[in-house]
């Protein structure tokens, strides 16, 4: 079980539980509404009072809260969806920036290669000067006799 699936049957559990909770809270201050209608003798008012009064904020708090963090729950789900997705993206244009890369390293080298091919051929034809000007100075002497 790999842990997305965890995590949602952890949150399904969850959000069963916050209904049951709220269920047995529900039926629990509505049985007391009804009692009270009879419950009336002198232990009455600090039962209620020391203990389910207490015990009612307390409850509807702590269902505050956990409603609150499910939300919270709910939320971080979409955004590790989100980023799950941003993820895939991000790997698929880091394949894309790989090729460029490589890509651009071949032309590089290429570069240096076709530079150094002519470095080659300027210094031979550079070597050639010397030649070439006596040619040069030859063919004027001989047209200027």
């Amino acid at each position: 079980m790999d842990e997305s699936t965890w995590y949602s049957k952890q949150r399904s559990q969850l959000e069963e539980s916050l209904w049951k909770v709220k269920q047995r809270s529900r039926v629990l201050q509505n049985y007391r509404s009804e009692i009270q209608k009879i419950w009336q003798d002198d232990a009455a008012p600090e039962i209620n009072q020391r203990f389910l009064n207490p015990h009612e904020e307390d409850s509807e708090h702590s269902l505050e809260a956990l409603t609150q963090q499910l939300s919270y729950l709910s939320e971080s789900d979409k955004n590790f969806q989100k980023a799950g997705q941003i993820l895939i993206e991000s790997n698929a244009l880091s394949g894309e920036i790989e090729q460029l890369i490589d890509f651009s390293r071949q032309e590089i080298s290429r570069g240096y290669s076709e530079y150094s091919n002519f470095q080659d051929k300027n210094s031979a034809a550079l070597s050639e000067l010397p030649l070439i000007l006596q040619c040069i100075n030859q063919a004027n002497s001989c047209c200027s006799d």
